[in-house]
């Protein structure tokens, strides 16, 4: 065993008294030039989706590169027969991405490859990419007198290609007509009251269309009633279906159980007036209604007592405005149990004396507000004294804490000791003030004000020209998962927040609402 070492050891020991006259010889030259025979496949390929039906392709530039070559099949990356469609871009940066839309069918598997052509050079290889087309819409918004009790009239791009409608519930077909093509709408019959339809457009098999909407109920209340005095006499767990109409309700204290709807979400039913609870009431809906306090009243609603014990108060589908200080109000120490709020636009709340969600005693299990706008006013946005799971979904907050004031203290405020707060995909814009002598307002939340207890998640949230946003708690809008993007709203001053910025729109960003 040892000799053979020995031996082996030598041997090497030779051979690595070899290596520096070997290395010395044959030691390559170095490179200072790239000698390539064809041109570098685009780098960073990808396909979104914009629009259900078209196909976004996105690379990175080479300005070495005199043109790219495009193709699309309707297929998996398998790329048999003739592609569907092709295409060259020839206006190349200098640096930067490129992209490239295609409109294609909805619902349908699409393959596209990508290639560099460059003079003198061999075309390079493939980049390949696949993307599925979402479900067309082609239905196009539906105005509200077109939804009736029993009938509802459809509509959509006329002269598109489509065979039939299918109505759910019933699963019914319903075949179209040449003049109802060219026409692009369709009258749907022998429809039941107070329902949720779902009407899907189709050319043949394919899904060009979906839309969604209830039927009326029947109005049992109309603006020659006296509501307080109908309230009062009606039994607990009563729906009241408010006609289109301006009711001057007064300050009124809900003692029942109790549904309060407008007929009509497109022609809703102004009430003129202030809600309050004083004993225990098991819920409270407030929807499809147009409240205001006219600056009469401080705020919308109201504990008024300590005997006040609500377990859920539904808002949706409202808009809120008029009242000098506050939206929701507890001060005396009543209990709320769930508060919801949905699809409302509140506004013009100048909030002098008072925050919009003020909760400074008493109990509350949830505060949630989703899927609505706050505009043009507010001190505080959320006072949360006490206890509570908080929530703001899917909101746009516009020209919101912008009081002058010291004790504005910006959006968020819990100092009750817990429970949580989530802040997500909502869109700030034009929020806080400069106020008098050079104080800044509207901050996230002012340092201390969310107490350590409460359990915090902040997510995919987008801010724009905003002033003490990032002054305060947070300094970082990466604290709070923000992001800044200007949302192109339509025409804000006039109440239209329709977002224009496609990527927040694909990022499904503040109310659905405003991204249609």
């Amino acid at each position: 065993m040892y000799t053979r070492i020995k031996k082996f050891t030598g041997i090497l020991l030779c051979a690595l008294s070899l290596v520096p006259m070997a290395c010395k010889d044959d030691i390559d030259p170095v490179i200072t030039e790239l000698t390539k025979s064809r041109a570098f496949a685009p780098v960073g390929l990808e396909a979104r989706v914009r629009n259900q039906v078209d196909i976004e392709l996105s690379w990175t530039a080479n300005p070495d590169v005199d043109q790219y070559v495009i193709e699309f099949f309707q297929d998996s990356l398998r790329f048999s027969g003739d592609p569907i469609s092709t295409a060259i871009v020839d206006d190349i940066p200098t640096a930067g991405t490129i992209t490239y839309t295609e409109s294609l069918s909805g619902e349908t598997r699409y393959s596209a490859r990508v290639r560099a052509v460059t003079e003198g050079l061999e075309e390079s290889n493939w980049a390949i990419v696949t993307a599925r087309t979402d479900a067309e819409q082609i239905f196009l918004p539906l105005p509200g007198e077109n939804v009736q009790d029993t009938y509802a009239t459809v509509v959509w791009q006329p002269g598109s290609e489509v065979t039939h409608l299918l109505i759910v519930p019933g699963n019914t077909l319903v075949q179209i007509s040449a003049a109802q093509v060219a026409a692009g709408e369709a009258r749907i019959d022998g429809l039941s009251g107070a329902t949720d339809y779902t009407v899907t457009l189709y050319n043949g098999t394919k899904r060009r269309g979906t839309v969604t909407f209830s039927t009326l109920k029947e109005a049992n209340v109309t603006a020659n009633d006296d509501l307080s005095s109908v309230i009062d006499a009606s039994e607990e767990g009563a729906v009241l279906i408010l006609a289109a109409g301006t009711y001057n309700l007064g300050g009124k204290e809900i003692t029942k159980s109790i549904v309060i709807e407008g007929q009509k979400w497109y022609d809703m039913p102004v009430i003129i007036g202030q809600f309050s609870c004083g004993t225990p009431v098991s819920s409270i809906t407030l929807r499809y209604l147009n409240i205001q306090g006219q600056d009469d009243y401080g705020q919308m609603f109201n504990a008024s007592a300590s005997e006040c014990n609500l377990g859920t108060l539904t808002v949706q589908g409202c808009e809120i405005s008029g009242y000098s200080n506050n939206i929701l109000y507890s001060n005396s120490g009543g209990t709320y149990g769930d508060i919801i709020i949905s699809d409302t636009y509140i506004h013009d709340i100048p909030g002098g004396g008072g925050d919009g969600f003020d909760f400074r005693g008493g109990a509350v299990g949830s505060l949630t507000l989703e899927n609505s706008t706050v505009a043009n006013g507010i001190r505080t946005l959320l006072r949360m004294q006490v206890a509570a799971d908080v929530a703001f979904r899917n909101c746009t907050f516009y020209r919101a804490c912008i009081a002058d004031n010291s004790n504005n203290r910006g959006f968020f405020r819990m100092s009750g000791g817990g429970t949580s707060l989530e802040v997500s995909k909502c869109l700030f814009v034009e929020t806080g003030i400069e106020g008098s002598g050079g104080a800044i307002y509207g901050n996230w939340s002012q340092a201390g004000d969310i107490s350590e207890e409460v359990s915090l998640n902040y997510r995919d949230n987008y801010y724009f020209n905003t002033i003490g946003l990032w002054e305060g708690e947070y300094t970082d809008p990466g604290e709070v998962d923000a992001t800044e993007a200007n949302p192109g709203f339509v025409d804000p001053a006039n109440g239209d927040f329709t977002i224009t910025n496609q990527n927040l729109i694909d990022e499904e960003v503040g109310p659905s609402r405003w991204r249609q």
